[in-house]
Parts: C-alpha cells; structure tokens; sequence
C-alpha cells in the first residue's frame, strides 16, 4: 500500500491533466472544423467531451480508489483532497454515476446516427427542445445510477467494522476523515461461523446490473441498426456526395471504437471484481487495476475521434506538419494564416443525371 497510494494518485492526476487537453482540443475542433452536414450531432459530441472533463475533474479532485476482498468499496479521504467531506460525498457518487452517464451517452449518439441516416427529421431536426431532450438522457441516467448507488451501497456499521482496521494500519486515515460506498456478499463479520447473505446490497448490485444489461441491450441494437443504414446509405445510387458517405462511416467507426473504450477499462474491470467478491477471490491489486483503467477512459476516449473523422485528422496533421517543418517566420505566417474553413469550401461528386442536390449533400 506504501508504494500503490502515492502511484495512483500520480496516475490520477497526470491523466486528469492529460484528458483536459484532449477533450478541449476536441471540443475546439467540433466547433470550429466540423462539417456542415454533422448539424446538431456536433452538440452531442461537445456533451461527451465536457462530460469526460467532469469525469477526470472529479479524479483529479478526489482520487477515489476501488479496493478490496469479499466486500468491495469506493472511497477516498481527507489526505487525498482539499475539498470538504460535506462535498466529496455527492462527487464521489457522481464518480460512479458516470458510469450510466457514459452508457446512456453512446446510446444517445448510436440513435442519433440511426434516425439522421433513415432520414427522421423530427428527432435529429437541430430544434434546441428536441437537442435538450438527447442530452438529458444521459444526464437523467447518471442521476439514476447515482441515487441506486446511495440507497443501496451507502456507509453502513457492518462496512465500517470490515475496514475500520484496514484504514488505520494501511492508510492512517480516521474513520472520520473517509468517505466511501461499498458492496458486501455477507451481512455478517467474517470470523462468524454461520454467514448471513446481505440481500440489501445484492438485490442493489442486481438492480444496477439490470439496467446496465439493459443499456447494452439497446446501445448493441442501435449499432447493428445504424450499421445496416450505412451499408444501405453507402450502397444506394443516391446523388450524395462521396464524402457525405465517408463522413458517416468514420462517425460510426469512431463511435463504436469510443463505445468500446469505457466497456473494456470500466464495464469489464468492475464487473470482474464483483463476480470475484461473489466468489470470495478478489485480491486488493484488483482494485488498483480498475482505478488505473478509470482514470484512463477519459484520455483515451476522444482520440478515436480526431483519428477516424478526416476534417479533424486533417487540421492536426497540418497543424503538426506546421510546427515541425517550419524554418522562418514567413513559414510560420503561412501556417497559421486563416485560409478557407472547413465548413466553407465546397467539394462534392454529384450523380451527373440528377438534376437536383439531396439534403444529404455534404459541403465541406
């Protein structure tokens, strides 16, 4: 524990850091470099981002740590942030609230993709009460997950007996000074001879768990839809730009790399220590594995994004190509000299037998 503690915390930190600087380079770049044809879909994307923002924040603020063997707990402490107790308790449910928030959001954005393929103008119409309905989805979500978290996973006096040895030998922290939610398979100490099942927490864990399964359920059935609309979109003789085309397969390839990043830092850790606590077999380097993994979700998740989506791609590597070619001043003036948006020069291939351009025409 003397070596983990500092190294998560430096982990946390370093990564809250990092993740700032990718989600606003990305945010600058939906806003200023996307093109005309993403409309409204550029406002669900600039949501994700600040969420991910709040999400380090919250790292960075109070470095909450998953630990540890037949009952599992998400805490933090006074050593670990300046903010007072009466605060980091809501923050440390809105860290685990995130979770839903992260789901119900690409759910959103696989929906979204969906009905502007097959043309549902009334819910992809760009009109702010329909852009306030998507986006309080997955808000709505995280304030579910957080309220389950709280009602059933909230400090209680057998949790407190657990751990109240193990904070004072490993972390020297009082009671006091700690703050946590937790799950325990048993409602009795260990050393009882007979163990009572703590049905509170495992109807809780199941709850959550059927929401989750839910959230997966309908995000995997908007992916399969919006799969077989781009092939159909892709593969229709409409008089659609090639690059109206392509713009849509790399939103959707960014989009299901950016689904599988938190499913695979978040959803398969956590659920791997829950089946081990059920099993008895949870080892306390579990835990110091899914908070490495969850301070990394938000780093990682908007490269997809300016990776896939070309006009976004394009703007880096020029700008890169700028930084690292440039040999005078006259170079560097013309590197950043403002030239034609992205949004405003035109480039499209048009089916030269339609004598009309479709509202699904890309101007770039």
């Amino acid at each position: 524990m003397i070596f983990w503690a500092p190294f998560l915390r430096f982990v946390q930190q370093t990564s809250a850091i990092v993740a700032f600087f990718t989600n606003a380079l990305l945010i600058w770049l939906i806003v200023n470099k996307s093109p005309k044809a993403m409309f409204s879909y550029k406002h669900i994307m600039v949501f994700t981002s600040v969420f991910e923002i709040f999400y380090a924040m919250i790292d960075l603020l109070i470095g909450p740590l998953i630990t540890k063997s037949t009952y599992w707990i998400a805490e933090t402490d006074s050593t670990k942030t300046w903010l007072p107790l009466s605060i980091v308790y809501p923050l440390l449910l809105a860290w685990g609230g995130s979770f839903g928030i992260a789901l119900a959001s690409f759910i959103v954005h696989f929906m979204f993709r969906y009905f502007t393929l097959v043309g549902n103008k009334k819910l992809v119409s760009g009109k702010s009460f329909m852009l306030y309905i998507w986006l309080s989805i997955p808000i709505i979500s995280g304030t579910m997950y957080a309220v389950l978290t709280d009602i059933f996973l909230q400090e209680n006096e057998l949790m407190d007996t657990l751990i109240s040895t193990e904070i004072e030998s490993l972390r020297y922290v009082h009671k006091n000074e700690m703050l946590y939610y937790g799950f325990s398979l048993y409602a009795t100490l260990p050393n009882v001879e007979i163990q009572e099942i703590n049905w509170k927490h495992v109807n809780g864990i199941s709850f959550i768990g059927t929401c989750i399964t839910f959230s997966f359920f309908a995000m995997t059935f908007f992916a399969v839809k919006g799969y077989s609309a781009i092939k159909k979109f892709n593969d229709s003789n409409t008089n659609s730009s090639s690059l109206s085309k392509a713009l849509q397969s790399q939103l959707f390839n960014s989009l299901v790399i950016q689904t599988a990043i938190p499913v695979i830092l978040i959803h398969l850790p956590s659920t791997m220590i829950l089946i081990c606590s059920f099993m008895n077999t949870t080892e306390e380097v579990y835990g110091h594995v899914f908070t490495v993994a969850v301070s990394l979700f938000p780093v990682i998740d908007p490269l997809p994004s300016m990776i896939i989506i070309q006009p976004y791609r394009r703007v880096i590597k020029s700008e890169k190509g700028c930084l690292l070619s440039v040999r005078n001043l006259d170079i560097v003036s013309a590197c950043f000299r403002p030239g034609p948006s992205t949004q405003n020069s035109s480039i499209m291939r048009v089916n030269p037998k339609s004598p009309n351009i479709t509202s699904r025409v890309v101007t770039f």
